[in-house]
C-alpha cells in the first residue's frame, strides 16, 4: 500500500514542492515532441532499451464460469488470500439459494426468508430440497430448469454471435438486439432495404407503364371480359 501524504504535512511541504517543481522543470527541460521508442532511443538525454524476448504471463484468475437455475451463463468473482496463492473458489457465491416457489433468489440458508416471513401457504417456508435450490451451478447440465434462450433467427449480421445455432426466438428479439448491439450497422442494414424496395417499386411502375404504351398502341389486344349468363330459374309448374 503506498504511503499517504499526512493532514499536517501538507502545510509544510507546500512550499517545498513548488520549488522542487520549478528546479527539475528548469534541469530537464520540456519537449512537445515524443519520439516512439517503441524500438529503444534516447530522449532527454535518457536512452531507451526495448525488452526483448521477454514472455508476459496471464495474470491470475479473477473469476469462473457458473449457470444459474434457469441455464442463465455467468461469472463469480475469486476471492484470493493476502498473498495471491490460494481463492475461495467462489465459494460465497456457490452457498446462495434459489425458491421455486416464490422465485426469490440470492439469499442463504436451508430456508427462503420469504416465504418464512409471508407465511407461504404452499411451502409454508419448509427447506425441502426440492423447493429450495442452489441458484448456481459449475456445470451446465445440472440446471434444473433450463429455458429456451435462442432460436432460429439469425442477427442479421454475419459477424455476430448470435448467428448459427444461436438466434433468436423472434424477430422483435432480434432487432431490440440490432438497435441496441449493432445502431450503426442496423441504420445502414435499414437503408439498404429502403433503396431495394424503392427501386423494386420504380422498376414495377416502369414495366405497368410500357404495357399500358403497348395496349394504347395496339400491340397488345385487349380481350373484353365475357359476361355470364345469369342462370335460369326453373319456371314454376301449374298443376
Amino acid at each position: 500500500m503506498p504511503k499517504l501524504l499526512e493532514a499536517d504535512e501538507v502545510d509544510v511541504l507546500s512550499e517545498e514542492t513548488d520549488a522542487l517543481i520549478e528546479e527539475e522543470s528548469w534541469r530537464v527541460g520540456s519537449t512537445d515532441y515524443a519520439p516512439d521508442l517503441s524500438d529503444g532511443g534516447a530522449v532527454n538525454g535518457v536512452r531507451v532499451r526495448p525488452a526483448r524476448d521477454k514472455t508476459v504471463k496471464k495474470g491470475r484468475a479473477n473469476a469462473r464460469r457458473a449457470w444459474m437455475w434457469n441455464g442463465t451463463e455467468s461469472l463469480l468473482p475469486l476471492m484470493w488470500d493476502t498473498d495471491g496463492k490460494t481463492h475461495d473458489g467462489a465459494k460465497r457465491y456457490l452457498l446462495k439459494r434459489y425458491c421455486r416457489c416464490c422465485k426469490f433468489a440470492g439469499f442463504t440458508g436451508r430456508y427462503c426468508p420469504k416465504c418464512v416471513d409471508t407465511g407461504c401457504s404452499i411451502c409454508k417456508g419448509s427447506s425441502d430440497p426440492k423447493q429450495v435450490i442452489p441458484c448456481f451451478y459449475l456445470r451446465k447440465d445440472d440446471v434444473p430448469e433450463p429455458s429456451r434462450f435462442y432460436g432460429s433467427i439469425d442477427c442479421f449480421l454475419p459477424q455476430c454471435a448470435r448467428t448459427g445455432g444461436r438466434g433468436f426466438l423472434t424477430q422483435e428479439d432480434m432487432r431490440m438486439h440490432a438497435r441496441s448491439r449493432h445502431r450503426a450497422e442496423y441504420a445502414a442494414h435499414l437503408e439498404v432495404q429502403a433503396a431495394s424496395r424503392t427501386d423494386e417499386v420504380a422498376d414495377l411502375r416502369k414495366r405497368l407503364d410500357d404495357l399500358m404504351a403497348r395496349m394504347s398502341n395496339g400491340a397488345v389486344p385487349v380481350e373484353k371480359p365475357k359476361r355470364r349468363r345469369r342462370s335460369q330459374k326453373p319456371q314454376p309448374t301449374i298443376q
